[in-house]
């Protein structure tokens, strides 16, 4: 007799989506059950035609084996009522489609679920659509683009701006159609360095650079002014720059200044377009008004911070940092400067995170290690890690993503 495979306990199914909710009374099921087995109980009490696929989380970790081995491997009794909260799972993702470039992609931008843009170390903006042809080719950066940042969809017609990009040669440049064509619009000058990370707002009015002259800049995004082109022209460091000269220029509204180093790293609050989140090599995460240019917080950890992003949903801020870790940060918190949660699962520095639209748990990170992983905040181990599709790819460092 096979005393293993009849051995039972007692659990207990709990969940924090009330449509999901079932009695909280424990049951009796075999230790063998995995989640399979666990998501076939829930969906037989829910009365669902179609079911759903669930996820179990024990401790705060996903049960990844049959409950018997994980109350041996914890060292717990089979004695005592095991609280399993289960939540609806995720698919794993899958490859749909590869983009070839000749140069390194510094960064990536969903304009819509049809249509992204691109940005390389040839200096070259591309806009791709889902059928993996290639729209347009965007020239006007004299070096490498580092970032791009895409317009809400449906707010270009306001600016015509569909996407801003920043570059090596210190400029920002907004795209947009004119003229039945794609092309650069204006060229956002003042910075003294690199421009390494853009944003814009949920309402497509503003975007703010981030520069490895240790500044911060903020912007309109609507048309320059006649002032703001001959500001931009007089401004020293536009004297310095090569690249988009016939372009007209624009100058910053208000500069913010407080970080000892480059700045990498930059997003807005989701919530309250006022704020911004950056984060740069002086292992900070800063917090800031910029409608007073004020410093309002700052958040300190052990690396640099190398990618930052704000949730709606749960009001969290993600960063990736060079020591490997996703850290999450709770700007709301008393003890705000306080790291909320580590991830740690990368084997390389961590360039580029984003969240789950519409989703205050899911989280995505990228690494040089070629891996993206998948995270369910609820846990500390990824849901998922996605390795390179290519043999060949394997050595290549993931320098950014987008989730849309």
């Amino acid at each position: 007799m096979d005393t293993a495979s009849e051995a039972q306990m007692q659990i207990r199914l709990v969940a924090k989506q009330k449509k999901y909710e079932v009695p909280d009374t424990a049951i009796v099921v075999p230790q063998q059950l995995q989640r399979y087995g666990l998501s076939e109980i829930v969906n037989h009490l829910l009365g669902h035609e179609k079911p759903v696929p669930f996820d179990f989380l024990v401790d705060g970790q996903f049960l990844r084996e049959s409950i018997g081995s994980y109350l041996k491997e914890h060292g717990q009794s089979a004695e005592n009522i095991l609280t399993l909260e289960y939540v609806e799972s995720m698919l794993p993702p899958t490859e749909i489609a590869s983009y070839s470039h000749d140069d390194w992609i510094s960064s990536v931008a969903a304009i819509s679920t049809e249509r992204f843009v691109v940005g390389s170390y040839d200096g070259v903006v591309r806009v791709w659509d889902a059928q993996n042809n290639c729209e347009s080719e965007l020239r006007g950066h004299s070096s490498a683009v580092k970032c791009v940042a895409a317009v809400t969809p449906g707010m270009a017609k306001k600016s015509r701006v569909e996407a801003v990009s920043g570059s090596q040669d210190r400029t920002a440049i907004a795209w947009g159609t004119k003229g039945g064509k794609r092309r650069a619009l204006y060229a956002a000058r003042g910075h003294t360095d690199s421009i390494e990370a853009v944003a814009i707002n949920a309402g497509s009015t503003h975007f703010v650079t981030a520069s490895a002259d240790s500044t911060l800049r903020f912007w309109s995004l609507a048309a320059p002014t006649q002032a703001e082109a001959d500001q931009a022209a007089a401004a020293p460091a536009a004297k310095r720059q090569r690249g988009s000269a016939d372009v007209p220029g624009k100058a910053a509204i208000g500069t913010l200044s407080g970080h000892v180093g480059a700045v990498s790293s930059v997003c807005f609050d989701a919530a309250h377009e006022a704020q911004v989140f950056s984060g740069g090599w002086d292992h900070s995460l800063r917090t800031w008004d910029v409608a007073s240019g004020v410093n309002v917080a700052t958040s300190l950890c052990d690396a640099v911070v190398l990618g930052v992003a704000h949730s709606a949903a749960s009001r969290l801020v993600a960063t990736g940092n060079a020591d490997r870790c996703v850290r999450l940060w709770d700007p709301r918190a008393s003890d705000g400067s306080v790291v909320s949660m580590r991830l740690s699962s990368h084997r390389g520095p961590v360039p580029s995170v984003a969240w789950a639209p519409g989703s205050a748990h899911l989280l995505a990170s990228a690494s040089h290690d070629s891996s993206v992983k998948i995270w369910d905040i609820r846990s500390r181990t990824p849901l998922y890690t996605v390795p390179p599709a290519r043999e060949a790819d394997k050595a290549k460092k993931l320098l950014a993503l987008d989730w849309h």
